[in-house]
């Protein structure tokens, strides 16, 4: 079986795991934990830390090295060199065990800060570069870069209404009593509402400009090769007799 063959096995078994676990089985599963005492599930197979919950945690972190490391392989990237793989390794492992830790933590405001200033220079430089290539490199697909910065908008969005629902001062997440007096909990409600749909229009937009950016380069890939086969054609071609 070749490596690509794997990478694709690996894929689609991370995506059917995700899918499952992760997505399908909530929709049923959900509703039961959240209407039901957790004493009244604790012995039995739907308890809290038991064998169903830990499947439905497992399954992102999991699910996604499974798909990260099979299109790594699809895509030989495992030819990049050791140092390339094991950057590869690490951050999946760093990234999926972090799924996993749910530390509590007290309000530190200053932290909040310099999470929002770091996520607007990462977002400033990450819009600089992509016009510098743009500009330096040209592009391929001008479609597929509007789409592109449509998904880098959206994703920092999603950043900035996280951060403002969690620690702003005035009645964030983090000072429940104030939300419960102003009777904010609608506004939360709206702006976690707006967050799942950032997340969904920012992956759409990616999942675009991936797409336009693959029928491009198909595209060219196509032409090289008709004009490869053209001229070695005529390189072929016996002169006419007179």
């Amino acid at each position: 079986m070749s490596k690509r063959t794997v990478g694709l096995v690996l894929f689609w078994l991370g995506g059917l795991y995700i899918f499952c676990a992760s997505w399908l089985a909530m929709w049923w599963i959900a509703p039961m934990w959240r209407d039901t005492p957790a004493a009244e599930i604790e012995n039995t197979l739907w308890a809290f830390g038991g064998l169903i919950f830990m499947v439905i945690a497992l399954s992102v972190p999991v699910g996604v090295a499974l798909c990260a490391i099979g299109m790594a392989l699809f895509s030989a990237l495992g030819q990049a060199g050791l140092a390339t793989n094991g950057l590869l390794v690490f951050g999946l492992v760093v990234l999926g065990g972090s799924l996993l830790v749910v530390p509590t933590l007290p309000y530190y405001p200053n932290l909040f800060g310099l999470i929002g200033g770091g996520i607007l220079l990462l977002f400033l430089a990450t819009l600089w570069y992509w016009a510098r290539v743009r500009i330096v490199a040209g592009t391929q697909s001008h479609f597929a870069d509007v789409f592109q910065l449509l998904s880098y908008i959206c994703f920092y969005l999603v950043a900035s209404t996280t951060c403002a629902m969690l620690g702003n001062p005035f009645g964030g997440l983090f000072f429940p009593e104030t939300v419960l007096q102003e009777g904010a909990l609608p506004y939360y409600y709206s702006m976690g509402t707006k967050i799942a749909l950032y997340l969904l229009l920012g992956w759409f937009c990616t999942l675009v400009s991936q797409y336009a950016r693959h029928r491009t380069s198909f595209a060219d890939h196509r032409l090289g090769l008709e004009a490869a086969q053209g001229r070695q054609g005529s390189g072929n071609r016996q002169p006419a007799d007179v």
